[in-house]
């Protein structure tokens, strides 16, 4: 009877320590899988034009940053007006194609931010503000990474474009005219994202694809 009994307790302490094994592999599969850092919210910076003449590109502060086995997410928030806005940004890992141009940037909302976003991106760009304006929950885009393309071009650094940070977003809908463009510049060293204006006739259309 006692041999039976030492065998159980025996039996039953190996189990515990396969569980815990088992837990600590997988929780160190997930630190390998992500990772995050997390960083102060501060002011919305509007660019003012004066060169341009746009007078609506503007920069948002990253508030943290994960990483996966296929893409970067970056969560960027600012303050404006009283009121904080931002968003999602996912960049593939994957290699971009000929000249730099790829698919599956996306672009998600965070909630109440996102929408605020929506709604001062449409008073910078001088469209009507409707009150009830939601972003979309999700939108993936085709893009190209300028730095890519500036090297495809005959420049050995890609010139002004860092790699990996600075691209160009296309957006084309199912309706004629539903067409538009805007730069998409990401700094993870001094923590922004920049959205900057293509060119004012785009102006509707972002925000017509950027809302639900």
């Amino acid at each position: 009877m006692t041999k039976a009994l030492i065998t159980i307790l025996i039996l039953t302490i190996l189990s515990c320590n396969n569980s815990d094994n088992s837990n600590a592999s997988s929780s160190s599969d997930t630190k390998q899988v992500e990772k995050t850092d997390t960083f102060p919210v501060k002011e919305l910076f509007v660019e003012n034009g004066d060169e341009e003449g746009w007078g609506a590109d503007i920069r948002l502060s990253i508030i943290s940053n994960s990483e996966t086995d296929t893409s970067k997410v970056f969560t960027a928030i600012s303050t404006y007006e009283g009121k904080r806005l931002g968003l999602l940004v996912s960049i593939p890992k994957k290699k971009e194609g000929d000249k730099g141009f790829a698919s599956g940037i996306t672009l998600k909302s965070i909630g109440a931010e996102s929408d605020n976003l929506l709604k001062v991106l449409s008073k910078l760009y001088k469209q009507k503000v409707d009150t009830t304006l939601k972003f979309t929950s999700s939108v993936s885009v085709t893009y190209v990474n300028l730095d890519e393309f500036a090297k495809s071009l005959g420049a050995e650094d890609g010139g002004q474009y860092k790699t990996e940070n600075q691209y160009k977003l296309f957006y084309e809908g199912e309706k004629e005219g539903d067409y538009a463009e805007i730069y998409l510049n990401i700094n993870p060293t001094e923590h922004w994202i920049e959205l900057k204006e293509k060119d004012e006739e785009y102006r509707p259309v972002i925000i017509k694809f950027l809302r639900q």
